[in-house]
């Protein structure tokens, strides 16, 4: 196992070619650090992970074989999925559900965490994390709150987790066309994006009480809808990385396979790619920067 098979990006604005890598090498591990084989991995960014345990770190006991997803290491250049082999940090890791295949599991790393962070975390709206000591008292069903782009997958899965914590009404902006999918997965209201009349920022946002806008982008508010809000509003912007909080990035990742297992969480739509096939990787790539495809692709490592 010295060296593996990988797509790489060796020019900005190239496409990706297929090249033989040096494997991680297990003696180099640290402590809570894993070891996978890649069996599944998001397209993209290849950030969202699925593979077998081969090896520990001196602190983490994953059992080796089981089947574990995690996001990559962000801070490792070569962490990606789109190889044979990478490692993981375990301590923002977990088994993957018997029921849940490989390919589904790649759903979800960078996407739950940008979600529950924006929810439950003191970095987007504060409410406690469903399950935990703080949320045996709180009154979630008097909460009010809107996800705009309720069609991305951010947001299908943030309404899945506000109806999970019994959030009272959830408001959600998306096409018309994700309408009773979004119902499905517990909005209470679906308003259609297109409806140009509607002005985001000054209708939804409270003005009873300072509100809070969560987002994971780069843009501003506008002064006047700032203007607007008479008791002001609190503009976060959410990194959706689990070591961004470390006690809620651990805690999330011990509670998440238990809301999929036991079907809290629904699956969402994607298209496997079989093989690190560079072609047709590219391909879905070439679909996403032409804003061509909303799909969402991955790529089962064979």
């Amino acid at each position: 196992m010295s060296s593996q098979k990988a797509l790489t990006l060796t020019e900005i604005g190239k496409p990706l070619t297929q090249a033989s890598l040096p494997c991680p090498d297990s003696s180099q591990l640290k402590d809570h650090e894993i070891l996978v084989k890649i069996t599944a991995a998001g397209s993209v960014i290849s950030g969202d992970i699925v593979g077998t345990v081969i090896e520990n770190g001196a602190k983490s006991t994953f059992p080796v074989g089981s089947r574990v997803f995690s996001q990559m290491l962000f801070s490792l250049p070569r962490g990606g999925g789109l190889q044979e082999y990478t490692t993981l940090n375990g301590e923002y890791a977990a088994i993957v559900p018997e029921t849940v295949p490989d390919t589904e599991a790649a759903l979800y790393p960078i996407n739950l965490v940008t979600a529950a962070l924006s929810l439950f975390s003191a970095a987007g709206f504060d409410l406690p994390l469903p399950e935990t000591p703080e949320a045996a008292d709180f009154d979630y069903a008097s909460q009010k709150i809107v996800i705009i782009g309720g069609g991305s997958n951010i947001g299908k899965l943030s309404v899945q987790l506000a109806k999970l914590a019994g959030i009272g009404t959830i408001i959600t902006i998306a096409s018309s066309s994700n309408e009773d999918l979004l119902k499905s997965f517990g909005a209470t209201h679906v308003i259609a994006r297109q409806d140009a009349n509607i002005d985001l920022g000054a209708s939804l946002l409270s003005n009873s009480k300072k509100g809070i806008f969560a987002h994971n982008g780069t843009g501003q508010i506008p002064d006047l809808v700032i203007q607007k809000k008479k008791y002001g509003l609190e503009d976060k912007r959410v990194l959706g990385f689990s070591h961004f909080i470390p006690e809620f990035g651990q805690t999330l990742w011990r509670k998440f396979p238990d809301w999929l297992e036991q079907g809290k969480i629904k699956p969402l739509a994607y298209r496997t790619i079989d093989g690190l096939d560079a072609e047709k990787v590219n391909e879905a790539l070439d679909e996403y920067a032409a804003g061509r495809s909303a799909q969402r692709y991955h790529v089962r490592i064979v």
